[in-house]
């Protein structure tokens, strides 16, 4: 993969768009480069997938994002910061320290450079340094100088604990030693790349870090951080010290052992135990002693913001099914878990919170796509036991908490019943046996469902229809409704406008059928191009989730849920883009706010 980059970077000063051979769909980045950006790589993981390999994914990752930037001026940086951002954004970590080394070696001097290097970086130490490992891997030359005062104010925000939670990671480099084994770089080697503009607090943990061991007692006043730790690992070991020294759970595991005693004087303190630490721990909590009705009563006070559905989805399968992780080269178990049923009532509490005003409102009704290519695609990298078909599961069935029943998709919708007494969880397992394996064409899907709606009057009809996918469809030149569709269309004696995209004109059925609804296109996985114009009323184009993409559907829904505006031709000025605010992506004026 080295030196992918070389005829990408520098097309800032280049007119045109760079795309990918055989395009299968919409290539919206001649017509819509923002919306090609935030669609199609929306949830990159920039590993290799099911369809490329991870050099076609960088790529065609980077050729979007400058041509973003190239089309409108800032938008990119802004793109990046919102990737990275875990709160207000997507918190894609490999994203949130890509974009800014491509973006940061094509415009050095740039105007945007210093300050969104520092954003897209701030948020976690180890960014800092995979941040100067991608100019080494990705052949982007050496780190300019308006991003490594970028990276230095990044690390004057962070403290100590967060800076020495990663001092001792190696980051591994695609270059080789002399002696063979792969190079690597340490958190310390990319703080001395910013060494030069590193402030004074800074600087004396660079040079703690980067001290031989054996002279670094005397380096530590000053830092109170590390001067609890060492009281703390010297025998002092009291909860003053363990709070100022910020230990780390596994740390009071491995010194005190998992004991309930162990747990209790943890949970004691609070925000010592975060609510993903807290959903991580609940087995060993369990095998502690911590009674079962504790834990979910305690789950029930708690917020567990930032959550998604599938992450306690495969919390709940890891105690129900059990779990086995293989080392790196899969050969071998090195780690296992009994299933622990008992457990459930945990993680279905942690649900009900995680659900809590997560939908917009109106009933809505979750398609999921279960083809084999979204359960082979990691969501978290290559290590990852969730797939991006568990979240499209997951979602569906959550939906179905208020509309009574979830669907999987092909050129048809099949239909999955919320029973009584059945849960959430329940129900996304079935869906992944169901029959549905991801429609090339979703048109037949909602004429499917329409005609299913007017056979079966009393089955509640949804206002929003979201497809969970990875948007592998059929070229423009193949979207049509499947001539059965056509023939029960016309024996109902009902006009079908033909001459619009089957997907509108389906829409535009529906509407006179049943009333309004708005279809969602949710793409989980990165796709090289879209499976429709940007420019259809009611449909909204989604890629990734994060805390704001539902917001983003109601925002959408308030407006009338309008066509994006395409907006082509030569890069664009701040003061354009204003303009531009109201008739654009919900998604993208919220971007530009970054």
């Amino acid at each position: 993969m080295p030196r992918v980059l070389d005829d990408v970077v520098g097309a800032l000063e280049h007119d045109g768009a760079s795309t990918h051979e055989g395009a299968a769909a919409f290539d919206l980045s001649q017509t819509d480069p923002l919306t090609h950006l935030t669609f199609t790589k929306g949830s990159a993981l920039l590993e290799e997938t099911f369809y490329r390999t991870q050099v076609e994914e960088i790529r065609d990752y980077a050729s979007a994002l400058l041509g973003a930037e190239r089309h409108e001026r800032g938008f990119g940086w802004k793109f990046a910061a919102y990737m990275r951002d875990p709160v207000k954004g997507k918190g894609n970590r490999i994203q949130g320290s890509v974009a800014p080394a491509i973006l940061a070696a094509a415009d050095p001097e740039g105007p945007f450079t210093e300050e969104y290097t520092f954003r897209c970086l701030r948020h976690r130490a180890d960014d800092v340094a995979l941040f100067v490992t991608h100019f080494e891997n990705l052949g982007l030359g050496e780190v300019p100088v308006a991003a490594r005062k970028g990276m230095a104010r990044a690390l004057a925000e962070m403290d100590e604990y967060q800076v020495l939670k990663y001092s001792r990671r190696q980051f591994p480099l695609l270059r080789r030693r002399k002696n063979g084994q792969r190079a690597s770089l340490r958190l310390v080697d990319a703080m001395g790349v910013a060494k030069a503009h590193l402030d004074e607090r800074t600087l004396k943990l660079y040079r703690y870090l980067h001290a031989p061991t054996r002279e670094r007692a005397g380096l530590t006043q000053g830092l109170a951080l590390l001067e609890a730790r060492r009281a703390y690992f010297g025998g002092d070991a009291s909860v003053e010290n363990f709070v100022k020294g910020r230990l780390s759970t596994e740390q009071a595991l491995s010194f005190m052992g998992s004991t309930a005693e162990t747990w209790r004087r943890v949970l004691d303190v609070p925000g010592l135990l975060p609510d993903m630490a807290f959903k991580g721990y609940v087995r060993a909590m369990a095998l502690a002693g911590i009674p079962v009705e504790t834990l979910v009563s305690m789950a029930r006070e708690r917020r567990f913001a930032g959550l998604w559905p599938h992450q306690i989805y495969m919390g709940w399968r890891a105690a129900m099914e059990g779990k086995s992780r293989a080392d790196f080269a899969g050969d071998k178990v090195v780690f296992h878990a009994e299933p622990a049923p008992t457990l459930a009532p945990v993680f279905e509490a942690i649900l009900e919170r995680v659900c809590e005003g997560l939908l917009p409102p109106g009933p809505s009704l979750g398609l999921a796509d279960i083809s084999g290519s979204m359960f082979s695609a990691p969501l978290g990298g290559t290590k990852s036991s969730a797939q991006v078909g568990d979240v499209a599961v997951t979602l569906a069935a959550v939906m179905a908490r208020t509309l009574g029943y979830a669907a999987t998709f092909a050129d048809d919708s099949y239909l999955e019943d919320l029973r009584r007494g059945q849960g959430v969880f329940h129900l996304a397992k079935k869906l992944c046996n169901g029959k549905g394996w991801g429609s090339t064409q979703v048109a037949n899907s909602v004429v499917n469902l329409i005609f299913r709606l007017l056979d079966e009057p009393s089955r509640p009809r949804p206002r929003t229809l979201y497809f969970f996918s990875d948007m592998q469809f059929h070229p423009p030149h193949l979207q049509s409704l499947m001539p059965a569709r056509l023939e029960v269309i016309r024996e109902r004696g009902i006009s079908f406008d033909s001459s619009v995209p089957p997907l509108l004109a389906a829409i535009q059925l529906w509407h006179e059928l049943l009333g309004p609804v708005d279809v969602v296109l949710w793409n989980l996985a990165a796709y090289e191009n879209a499976p429709l114009p940007s420019s259809l009323p009611h449909v909204l184009l989604l890629a990734g989730f994060d805390a704001n993409s539902f917001r983003h559907v109601s925002e959408w829904q308030a407006r009338g849920s309008p066509a994006v505006s395409e907006k082509s031709g030569p890069a664009v000025t701040p003061s354009d883009a204003k303009g531009t605010a109201g008739k654009n992506s919900v998604e993208l004026d919220f971007i530009r706010a970054f």
